[in-house]
């Protein structure tokens, strides 16, 4: 049943004017740290590795090292994880420079107990002078304060060496595999040179010249038109023998060797659909806000009224048959999402441009290093907003986290033209989970995009579920929850039909057929929001997924959810909810406040869900501390609530009571102290949590999302406060850098007054009716304006 016009209650937008100006964050406090041992206690653990460690550089032939410095990696105490805790006095006095980081585990110690959790070992270049400066200092604890100071910082460090062989190979083949395929197409990631400024600079080239004169000593080739050197790394593709592979692995600047993956292959297709699709009405799409990029198998038989798109051939080989069906249907989702045999497809949301990138014009190990290529070089010129990506390495994501080329260069053109990746999440979900090959699959691993896993069941049909093919997560720091939602893409019970050229169908399932419907609805989204980024694409499939029974525990199945195939209905809000959209940027080091729209009074629980979203730049030398930027949000949810703390001496709990009631007179008058500012309510990891707590919780994530109630009780003019922290080769960054978000708040009425939304809309004049951009088609000048 339709709505009647009068009674239609858009999503409001311009939630940023209920900015609250004059906010300060209350001053720090917290008692002295727990130190889990001395410097002292720690010289007689690292001496003797320290010891070990300049023997090995010494020993070092020159053709495995850099001519002027060894690189040496040292594994922080969990303690120690948190930015402001970088030992940067201890390397600045030995003269070393960090240049990455990797991940690892080890025991985190309290006062009470002891426990495994995340930490990771800072990868720094010395020069052998430092190294010897570092065998002293440790041993003498040092000469004068400067150095003293230094010492201090051995107590968090657990490890110190020389990276070994097997740190640096992975997966190796079987024997058996070796004797079929005596040489192999390999990834090598050599570390950077050094950092200026905190940004990772790529290795020079003598350093280079000895790894290529090292690999073609051991009968090797390197592929140098490959050589591709990203975020301070730098990628070599390179042919060898499996055998010969543990001897490069020597080479110390070498960060991972591995296997060369090929793009995954194609899922299989099945018989035609009898009843065809007629084209829409017209080819001229909703609203040109956008431009939508799919790089694919191309479309057979190119632009028809069926599909009204851009077609370029990247490629000169010849289309294969299964490229150009996977191809068309991949883009046939984009352009209409699901569609039925012998429905008319309905006039396309956004201008939509396929680029055929396979086959390729280079051997199969090499083809995912030229299709990158491609894709990012026709991003770069032609400025597409949204990208449709179904296809990418046969690489899962792995506990290491080890650098990969796909996530690092996709993830920094994300952050820097503000374009959204839809990325297929992979279809190995039924893979062995104990070698973790059932993870989400790269470069569904970002941290700026959207990866999409599949279901077995469309909106709005039930039940539902994870399809068993769909990969998994977690993924890496930065968006640990992958895929980020999941989308009907077809199971053995219920085929996913896809579009052919001539308007019938294949019958098919997998990841790939799921992201275009989701990128077909981000589209459509695009047409009815008067104010568009990435940040709010991603903040609306968060928002709005459906979440599974037992949600939690399915979390790395499904993500936050199964996604909507529209967003039409979403916008309209019910009498008794609101949806409130905040489009921002924050500054590091800024603390922002915003009024929550919550009416005065309020007479029932109040449903409250916040999603936050953002880009932010990344390091990939750095896969721990992945993401360099942090939005904290802090809930003050009553103005007047205040925490009183006891005098001194007094041992008694905090008291909670209203600043302007009789209680809270007395409390002062008998000497308690009121908080600076109100109270909290937790969102994410408790108070005090350690460092890895709260990275487990999502403070380096680029997507929040809470769901909670309040009571009437607890609100009165509640205040959300978001701040930005950043940090840069794992210490804390102080450079001005500037952030965009996009906040999006549901508030709903659990007393079902009917009067919520009309109330929030006479109470927050500041905040409009979101007005439909697809009425009207827009110039290039408008889009720019509405996407930014």
């Amino acid at each position: 049943m339709t709505t009647p016009q009068s009674a239609v209650r858009p999503l409001l937008v311009n939630g940023e004017g209920l900015r609250i100006e004059g906010v300060e964050a209350p001053n720090a406090s917290g008692g002295p740290k727990f130190e889990p041992r001395t410097a002292d206690d720690a010289r007689e653990l690292l001496l003797p590795q320290v010891n070990v460690m300049v023997a090995s550089a010494q020993a070092l032939p020159s053709q495995l090292r850099a001519p002027d410095r060894v690189y040496v990696e040292a594994k922080l105490l969990p303690n120690y994880l948190a930015a402001s805790y970088f030992p940067g006095a201890l390397l600045a006095q030995i003269g070393a420079t960090p240049v990455g980081s990797r991940a690892d585990t080890g025991l985190y110690v309290t006062a009470s107990k002891q426990q495994e959790a995340q930490t990771r070992r800072l990868v720094f270049t010395v020069p052998d002078a430092g190294l010897a400066a570092l065998q002293t200092l440790v041993q003498t604890g040092g000469a004068n304060r400067t150095e003293r100071q230094a010492f201090s910082e051995i107590r968090k460090l657990d490890e110190i060496a020389i990276p070994r062989p097997d740190q640096v190979l992975r997966t190796p083949p079987a024997p058996e595999d070796t004797l079929a395929h005596p040489s192999l197409v390999w990834e090598a990631v050599l570390h950077p040179a050094t950092a200026r400024s905190g940004e990772a600079v790529a290795l020079e080239q003598e350093t280079l010249a000895r790894w290529i004169s090292l690999v073609q000593s051991r009968g090797g080739q390197v592929h140098e038109g490959f050589i591709r050197r990203v975020g301070g790394l730098t990628f070599v593709p390179l042919t060898a023998g499996a055998t010969e592979a543990a001897e490069l692995a020597r080479f110390n600047p070498l960060r991972v060797l591995r296997p060369m993956p090929g793009i995954r292959p194609r899922p299989r297709f099945g018989l035609r659909a009898a009843r065809r699709v007629s084209p829409p009405p017209t080819a001229q799409p909703m609203s040109t806000a956008a431009t939508v990029a799919v790089f694919d198998g191309g479309v057979e038989g190119g632009t028809s009224p069926l599909f009204p798109i851009g077609t370029s051939d990247l490629t000169l080989e010849p289309a294969v048959a299964e490229d150009l069906s996977h191809g068309t249907g991949v883009t046939g989702a984009v352009l209409y999402g699901l569609l039925e045999p012998g429905q008319q497809a309905p006039r396309p949301p956004l201008p939509v441009h396929s680029y055929r990138v396979t086959p390729s014009p280079n051997p199969h190990d090499l083809e995912g290093y030229w299709v990158l290529d491609r894709i990012v070089e026709t991003i770069r010129q032609n400025g597409h907003q949204i990208v449709n990506l179904s296809m990418g390495p046969d690489r899962a994501v792995d506990d290491d986290m080890e650098p990969d080329r796909w996530t690092s260069e996709l993830d920094q053109l994300a952050w820097d033209n503000d374009v959204l990746f839809v990325v297929a999440a992979g279809n190995d979900g039924d893979q062995d989970a104990a070698t973790g090959l059932h993870r989400v699959q790269v470069p569904a691993d970002m941290a700026n995009g959207l990866a999409v896993g599949a279901c077995d069941a469309a909106a709005p049909h039930r039940p539902w579920a994870r399809a068993d093919y769909s990969s998994m997560g977690p993924g890496r720091h930065g968006n640990r929850i992958q895929p980020l939602g999941v989308q009907f893409g077809g199971a053995e019970s219920q085929m996913f039909n896809l579009l052919a050229a001539d308007g019938g169908f294949l019958e098919a399932a997998g990841t790939s057929f799921a992201a275009p419907v989701t990128t077909h609805a981000l589209a459509d989204l695009t047409t009815r929001l008067p104010r568009v980024n990435s940040s709010v694409l991603r903040s609306f499939a968060t928002h709005f997924a459906e979440r599974p029974h037992r949600h939690v525990k399915l979390r790395d199945e499904v993500g936050y959810g199964r996604q909507p195939l529209t967003y039409e209905d979403l916008l309209d809000c019910d009498p008794d909810e609101v949806h409130v959209l905040y489009v921002d940027e924050i500054v590091r080091g800024d603390l922002m406040a915003y009024q929550l729209p919550a009416p005065s009074p309020v007479t029932a629980n109040l449903a409250v869900t916040l999603t936050l979203a953002y880009a932010s730049p990344i390091d990939p030398t750095q896969p721990t501390e992945y993401t360099s930027a942090s939005l904290e949000m802090l809930l003050r949810p009553h103005h007047r609530m205040h925490s009183f703390r006891a005098p001194t001496g007094l041992d008694a709990k905090p008291i909670i009571a209203d600043i302007g009631s009789p209680q809270a007179g007395e409390l002062l008058a008998a000497g308690w102290e009121a908080s600076q500012e109100p109270i909290t309510k937790q969102l994410g990891a408790k108070p005090k949590s350690s460092e890895a707590q709260l990275r487990d919780s999502g403070k380096w994530e680029t997507i929040r999302h809470h769901r909670f109630t309040l009571k009437p009780t607890e609100i009165a003019a509640p205040r959300l406060e978001i701040t930005y922290v950043a940090r840069r080769a794992g210490a804390l960054d102080n450079s001005p850098t500037t952030v965009p978000f996009a906040l999006l708040i549901s508030l709903s009425d659990t007393g079902k007054s009917g009067t919520l939304y009309d109330t929030v809309r006479q109470q927050f004049t500041t905040l409009r009716p979101a007005q439909r951009s697809r009425a009207r088609l827009r110039s290039s000048t408008a889009s720019d304006q509405i996407w930014h």
